[in-house]
């Protein structure tokens, strides 16, 4: 049996959602599926065929899938894609996104997706990882299991070779679909299977063996990697994700570019490439007129703030914006999902420095949330002017959050930034004040 190592690896799994293409692979997976379902009941099955709607023979593999599946009485799901004739990922790359959203949309909590993919496929990839220009990631290959927005794959048939997927299933006699667009070498996978590798393995016998283990080698390698790289984010990453470059700097440029990839990885759901990183790298880093310079990548950029760097999601302008707080002693909803302001009544309690501290607001007074306020701020009651970009500083406030932050005015008069300074203090002999919480994912 090819799949043992997926129930001794996951023995409490119960449910599976299995990728049904009517391909050998696909097939014979699912038969040695039902095969140890006999002998473990609570296990669940469902499968999901997509129609990718390319050749004529499409509808057949879906009508194969849905006959073999009411057979063995299986519930199974189709889903269709229908690719555009001009896109900026081709064909494969395109089916690949759309796959992959399709999986998400359909698969349960509890459940775990499987896939059909085999040695053979292992070692087509590694090619392609060279064409590609990848990494020590990209040149270890598919893993036996691995994490793609919350969907855990696992691939169980991937150390076995394809003929030896064939032979079983032809000794079980079972009827599978040959893919006539695998014949089409204008794909790269298709040319290399027919034109390369096919004479690779018949002067080679034993290159595909060998090729697995090298690929198991580098994936040991980027395992120790990665160790390493992990253990020196923990030290050096802040709460909120920013990364410090104050030991960052010590390190060789190779160790930069890995972290770098790394803390990458770790912020976006898409993976990051070389242009950005060398960008980041040059223009953010290792650059001493980096203010005001940012990288846009994946609808997010890329900033630094004196010896820090941040993977930030840029807000909508809002500083033109005021809300008008007319009961201060309730909850107030903040615009952009930036959170709560949470009002606390005032106590008697000993006088220090609190930041939350706010004097209570007069009679006839109009309290509002303000996002922007000019950088020589002038308190005409009191005749001076205030320099809000040192406070910001001084706090340590990157320029991009501080239109963010809620600014609490007393009619046209700056009384404190929530959660970051006061401009009016209560006074040591005053027991009315109110205290006022941002809560919020920002500071």
């Amino acid at each position: 049996m090819f799949i043992k190592k997926l129930f001794l690896k996951y023995p409490q799994q119960k449910y599976f959602l299995l990728a049904l293409s009517g391909g050998v692979d696909s097939i014979v997976l699912l038969h040695q599926l039902l095969k140890y379902k006999k002998n473990f009941k609570y296990i669940k099955i469902r499968a999901i065929h997509i129609n990718h709607n390319l050749y004529s023979h499409a509808l057949y593999s879906q009508k194969h899938c849905e006959n073999i599946c009411k057979q063995k009485k299986i519930h199974i799901i189709v889903d269709n894609i229908h690719i555009p004739k001009n896109n900026k990922y081709g064909v494969e790359g395109y089916s690949r996104i759309k796959r992959l959203e399709i999986f998400k949309k359909h698969i349960f909590l509890k459940e775990i997706l499987l896939t059909a993919h085999n040695l053979n496929d292992q070692c087509e990839n590694l090619f392609l990882s060279l064409k590609r220009t990848s990494g020590i990631n990209g040149f270890s290959g598919m893993k036996y299991s691995s994490m793609y927005h919350g969907i855990k794959i696992v691939r169980p048939l991937i150390y076995t070779p394809k003929k030896k997927i064939i032979s079983w299933a032809k000794k079980k006699n079972l009827l599978w679909i040959e893919d006539q667009s695998n014949e089409l070498i204008q794909y790269d996978r298709n040319f290399l299977r027919k034109k390369i590798l096919s004479k690779i393995y018949k002067k080679w016998p034993s290159f595909l063996k060998n090729c697995t283990k090298s690929m198991q080698i580098l994936a040991k390698d980027q395992k120790s990697l990665n160790f390493f790289i992990l253990y020196f984010l923990k030290k050096n990453i802040f709460s909120d994700g920013s990364l410090s470059l104050l030991n960052f700097k010590n390190l060789t440029k190779e160790a930069q570019y890995s972290i770098l990839k790394q803390w990458f990885n770790q912020n976006s759901a898409n993976q990051s490439t070389y242009y950005v990183l060398h960008r980041t790298y040059k223009e953010i880093i290792h650059n001493k007129n980096y203010y005001n310079k940012k990288i846009i990548f994946c609808n997010s950029e890329i900033r630094r703030f004196k010896n820090t760097i941040y993977y930030i999601f840029p807000y909508k302008n809002i500083k033109n914006k005021i809300i008008y707080w007319k009961k201060i002693n309730k909850i107030l909803k903040l615009p952009q999902n930036l959170g709560i302001l949470i009002p606390y009544k005032k106590k008697k309690q000993k006088q220090k420095k609190d930041i939350y501290k706010i004097p209570y607001p007069p009679k006839n007074v109009l309290v509002n949330i303000r996002f922007h306020v000019k950088k020589n701020y002038k308190n005409n009651e009191e005749n001076k002017k205030i320099n809000i970009k040192k406070i910001w500083q001084k706090y340590k406030i990157p320029p991009w959050l501080r239109n963010t932050i809620p600014l609490l005015f007393y009619n046209d008069k700056l009384i404190a930034a929530i959660g970051v300074f006061t401009i009016q203090r209560v006074s040591i002999n005053s027991l009315k004040y109110i205290k006022i919480v941002w809560i919020n994912r920002i500071l």
